[in-house]
C-alpha cells in the first residue's frame, strides 16, 4: 500500500480538481486508506453522482410542472422543494431555491403590487435556468419585470419638492443593466446613473435639483433593457395632450399545433393513460402579446413514458403608433385529464382565457411520446387595451395622479375637458 500513495494521492487530488465534485472526493479518499477495487470504487462513485444529478433534476421537474399547473402556489412548491433536496450534494442547489424562496417573499409586500400568479411565473422561470446549469444547457437571459411606477406620470406644475423622485416596483432589477433615457424635443439623454437599485424588487429614480435635469422641452422619461423599452413615464408641460385610448380585439381563425418532445421511457403508452395537462397564457411587454403553450402527457405506470414542452411565440403585435397598456380577456386556459382510449380527445378552455377548445391525441397504436402525442388549440378573440405613444400623458396616468394628489389643479383643470371627450361615446 505504501508504494502506491503518493501516485494514488495526486490521481485523485487531479479527479476532483477536475470534476469539481465534493461528493466525489469524499467519495475517494477513503480508497487510500482501504486499498478496495479503485475501479470498482470509481464506477460507484460516478454512478452516485449521476443519481445525485438525476434526482435532483426531477425535483426540479416536479417543481416546474407544479407551477405550470398553478403558479399561484409557488411558495408551498419552494418550500416543498426545498424540503426535498437533502444530500451534501444537493446543497448547493437547495441554497439557491432557499434563496429564491426568500428573495420572492420579500417581493409580496404591499408596495409590489404584482399578482402571485405574475410571481409563480418568475419563480418557474429562476428554477427554469437552475436546472439548464445542472444540464449544461443554455440559460436563458434574466429579464426584468415592471409592475408599478409611482408616481404613473411627472406633472412640472408640481411643486419641485413634491416630485423629486419615481419609484419602481417589479421583479430582478439587480441582474442586468436597465437604462434610463430622459426624451426632449429634439434630443435623448441617458440619465441611468440618477437610478438607484434599494432591492431586487425596488428602484428609485432621482428627479431632485442634484438629479435628472427636467426641463421645460422635456417629454418623456424611459426604462430599457437591451435596447427594448420596458416603460415610459409621460412628463406633463403647460401644452400637454391626453393620450387616445382604444380596444381591439383580434381573432385568430387558424388553429396552432403542438407535440411535445419525448422526455421518458420507451416512448410507448400502451393504454396506461396518459395522464395530460396543458396550460396557455397571454403576456403582454408592451408591444407584443406573447403566446406560451405548455403541454405534459405521462404514462400512468410502467416506465412512466413522458412527453413534455412549450411552445413560445408572438401572437399580436401593437399597430404602428401604439402600444399595449392591458390585456382585457383573460390571461390563462388550462385543461387536465386521463385519456382512456385511441380517439381525439376534446378540452373546452372556456369563453374568456387564451384557448376555446384543446383537441388533444394521447395514446394511439406504436410509439407515441415526441410524434405522434400532442395537441391542437383554437383560440378566443384577443381583446387589448391600447394607448397612443405619443407626448402625451395617458388618462390612466393622470387619474392615478390624481387619487394620490400628485397633479396640481391646475393640470387637472386643464386636462378634464379632454378626458371626458375621450370617454364620450362615439356617435
Amino acid at each position: 500500500m505504501s508504494a502506491i500513495k503518493i501516485p494514488l494521492f495526486h490521481f485523485f487530488q487531479t479527479f476532483c480538481g477536475f470534476r469539481k465534485l465534493f461528493l466525489g472526493c469524499l467519495v475517494f479518499v477513503p480508497l487510500l486508506i482501504s486499498g478496495c477495487s479503485i475501479g470498482d470504487k470509481i464506477d460507484k462513485a460516478t454512478d452516485k453522482v449521476s443519481d445525485v444529478a438525476g434526482d435532483t433534476v426531477a425535483t426540479l421537474n416536479d417543481a416546474i410542472d407544479a407551477l405550470d399547473r398553478n403558479s399561484s402556489s409557488w411558495q408551498a412548491v419552494l418550500q416543498d422543494t426545498t424540503s426535498k433536496l437533502t444530500t451534501d450534494a444537493q446543497s448547493t442547489i437547495r441554497n439557491e431555491v432557499s434563496d429564491l424562496l426568500n428573495r420572492s417573499v420579500a417581493a409580496t409586500g404591499d408596495e409590489l403590487r404584482c399578482n402571485m400568479d405574475f410571481i409563480g411565473t418568475r419563480v418557474r422561470q429562476a428554477l427554469a435556468r437552475i436546472r439548464a446549469r445542472l444540464m449544461h444547457q443554455a440559460v436563458p437571459p434574466v429579464e426584468p419585470a415592471l409592475c408599478h411606477v409611482v408616481p404613473a406620470a411627472v406633472d412640472m406644475a408640481l411643486d419641485p419638492s413634491r416630485r423629486n423622485k419615481l419609484e419602481f416596483f417589479g421583479y430582478d432589477f439587480d441582474t442586468t443593466p436597465i437604462k434610463v433615457t430622459l426624451h426632449d424635443t429634439s434630443r435623448t439623454q441617458d440619465v441611468s446613473a440618477e437610478l438607484d437599485r434599494l432591492t431586487h424588487y425596488h428602484m428609485t429614480l432621482n428627479l431632485g435639483a442634484n438629479g435628472v435635469p427636467l426641463s421645460k422641452a422635456s417629454d418623456k422619461l424611459t426604462l430599457e433593457w437591451q435596447n427594448r423599452p420596458i416603460s415610459s413615464i409621460a412628463v406633463i408641460q403647460p401644452a400637454t395632450p391626453v393620450c387616445r385610448e382604444k380596444t381591439e380585439t383580434y381573432a385568430r381563425d387558424t388553429y396552432l399545433s403542438f407535440t411535445p418532445p419525448h422526455t421518458r421511457g420507451d416512448k410507448e403508452f400502451a393504454g396506461h393513460g396518459p395522464e395530460v395537462w396543458a396550460r396557455a397564457n397571454w403576456s403582454s411587454d408592451g408591444t407584443h402579446v406573447k403566446l406560451r403553450l405548455w403541454m405534459k402527457a405521462q404514462e400512468t405506470r410502467s416506465d412512466w413514458t413522458t412527453a413534455e414542452g412549450e411552445r413560445n411565440e408572438t401572437y399580436y403585435t401593437a399597430p404602428p403608433g401604439w402600444r399595449i397598456d392591458s390585456i382585457v380577456s383573460g390571461l390563462q386556459s388550462s385543461a387536465h385529464y386521463v385519456d382512456t382510449d385511441h380517439n381525439d380527445d376534446r378540452q373546452g378552455g372556456g369563453p374568456n382565457g387564451p384557448v376555446k377548445e384543446f383537441k388533444f391525441r394521447g395514446d394511439h397504436d406504436g410509439d407515441d411520446a415526441g410524434s405522434y402525442t400532442g395537441v391542437d388549440v383554437t383560440f378566443n378573440p384577443l381583446v387589448v387595451k391600447l394607448v397612443e405613444v405619443a407626448n402625451c400623458a395617458p388618462a390612466s396616468a393622470v387619474k392615478s395622479l390624481q387619487v394620490k394628489d400628485l397633479i396640481a389643479p391646475a393640470t387637472i383643470k386643464r386636462l378634464q375637458p379632454m378626458m371626458l371627450k375621450l370617454q364620450s361615446p362615439k356617435p
